[in-house]
């Protein structure tokens, strides 16, 4: 009794959320060493966390995969009757255990108060076997659909990792300048060209700089330990990231809405486990409910796919007036730098102009993350992994 109620304990606490628990990447892979090829074990097991190694880690690695995959032999190949079965096993056991006190019984309100708790704990469990439709397949795509969350959730901590990177890039290039401009602003003031409120608005300005770049560290900090944590190193070690994959914008051809939804259709996870739902019921009303809910399953999913293609190419385009953006302010730099080696301009304006090229630099490596995390985005809808809200 006691095992099939921790069964339906792990069926309770099934859930989607992509939880980020420890798991130190020289624990235990899930799969045995025959699953895969010494070199590919060799290449997760190397102290390099690459992008294209993120899915093969969070299924090997991830604590919540690892848990939720030895949960799963408790369900596989059982039908929803055998799983209800379970339920009402567990509700039994907790009726047995009941154990209603009598007014002279010290503690008689706390007691009473728990009886009643499991008795309503078991009115529940015997409800949902009942309704239980969810057979071992169904669980199972509920875990896959976890995995496939974490899985992208992680690509996306990377690709947020490397734009902080840029981030920062920028943070720091700014304080450069407002340094600069603070010791412009000091050598006026001693002119008489410049106020002391000028020197003060100058202070202010590199202490907000400096502020930007302690703040954008701590998000990396942040990124880096869940980036890690998912994919089963421990919060304090210190794996090489990888840098990302070239952009390939050529992946864009290969993209249709209306080509790719069969495919989206039948990959999706919570379409397959609502369909499997209604397989398994045999109530009228309940099916009636499942079909309506199939019918808006698959709407989501189209509109979805659509609004996920028009994301990338509103990506695209941001990265096109990015590259072009940074090409005329290269033009602008390389001017001024010459202006400034024939003595035209001061080193506040060259330095100015630098940054501003530098600025431009870092926002179109930024927008061609964005345009990465776009396409992919689009590719884990075909793969299944799109949530219907």
């Amino acid at each position: 009794m006691r095992r099939n109620y921790d069964r339906v304990r792990r069926v309770l606490s099934l859930s989607l959320a992509a939880v980020l628990t420890a798991a130190p990447l020289e624990t235990r892979a899930a799969s045995p060493e025959f699953a895969r090829t010494a070199e590919e074990w060799a290449a997760l097991r190397d102290n390099v966390l690459e992008y294209g190694e993120i899915p093969d880690l969070i299924h090997e690695y991830n604590s919540t995969v690892q848990n939720n995959q030895l949960s799963y032999e408790d369900y596989k190949g059982k039908s929803s009757n055998e799983i209800a079965e379970d339920y009402r096993d567990a509700a039994e056991t907790l009726y047995s255990s009941i154990q209603w006190p009598s007014e002279e019984d010290s503690g008689y309100a706390m007691l009473y108060s728990a009886a009643q708790s499991a008795q309503a704990q078991a009115k529940q469990m015997e409800k949902m076997a009942d309704e239980n439709v969810s057979d071992g397949m169904i669980i199972k795509w509920q875990y896959d659909q976890a995995e496939a969350a974490l899985a992208s959730t992680a690509q996306n901590l990377m690709n947020q990792y490397y734009q902080l990177q840029e981030n920062l890039k920028t943070a720091q290039f700014s304080r450069e300048l407002a340094e600069a401009s603070l010791n412009s602003t000091s050598v006026r003031q001693s002119l008489g060209m410049a106020t002391e409120n000028d020197v003060l608005n100058a202070k202010e300005a590199v202490k907000a700089a400096e502020s930007a770049i302690i703040t954008i560290e701590s998000s990396i900090r942040s990124v880096k330990q869940n980036l890690q944590v998912m994919t089963g190193w421990t919060y304090d070690a210190e794996p090489e990231i990888a840098p990302m994959p070239e952009l390939d914008v050529s992946r864009i051809d290969g993209m249709d809405p209306e080509t790719d939804r069969e495919k989206a259709l039948e990959a999706n996870y919570t379409l397959l486990v609502d369909r499997r739902k209604l397989e398994n019921s045999d109530n009228t009303l309940n099916r009636q409910i499942q079909e309506q809910t199939i019918a808006n399953d698959e709407q989501k999913i189209a509109s979805g796919l659509t609004d996920l293609y028009s994301s990338v190419l509103q990506a695209r385009d941001a990265y096109t007036q990015a590259v072009s953006a940074k090409e005329l302010e290269e033009n602008a730099l390389a001017a001024a730098q010459k202006k400034y080696e024939l003595g035209m301009i001061g080193q506040l304006e060259y330095l100015q102009a630098r940054n501003s090229c530098l600025e431009k630099q870092a926002d179109l490596r930024v927008k061609e993350l964005s345009l990465q995390a776009a396409m992919d985005s689009y590719d884990w809808a075909l793969k299944g992994n799109m949530a219907l809200n």
